[in-house]
């Protein structure tokens, strides 16, 4: 099932902002995917967050896992991965420029979930 996670028009330098929530129930697997426009003069990407909360309200502090989206300063770029789902609950999603100096603009999220 595709779910559009939201976006975010700009993101200011090195901060981190909630794009949004999944619900994993009787999830096994689920495909995130996320596009970015970087700045010419960027020097370092932005990185997708994913939170896990048991219950919907008690998010972890540290990500249960992240990745970082190629850097191409310039660019628009769109990268995928794979992500095993930990246990039914909720998955928060968050997008954080790595960069000092430039923001970066038109970051687009979703995912695919694949059911048990």
């Amino acid at each position: 099932m595709k779910n559009p996670i939201g976006s975010i028009d700009s993101l200011a330098l090195s901060t981190e902002k909630s794009i949004g929530n999944l619900k994993l129930y009787r999830v096994e697997t689920f495909t995130v995917t996320t596009r970015v426009v970087y700045n010419a003069a960027a020097t370092a990407g932005i990185r997708l967050n994913m939170y896990f909360s048991p219950d919907g309200k008690n998010y972890d502090t540290i990500p249960f896992a992240y990745y970082d989206i190629d850097l191409t300063a310039g660019g628009t770029v769109q990268e995928t991965k794979i992500v095993d789902a930990p246990e039914q609950g909720d998955m928060g999603l968050s997008v954080e420029n790595l960069d000092a100096a430039q923001t970066a603009t038109s970051i687009k999220v979703w995912t695919n979930l694949e059911k048990e």
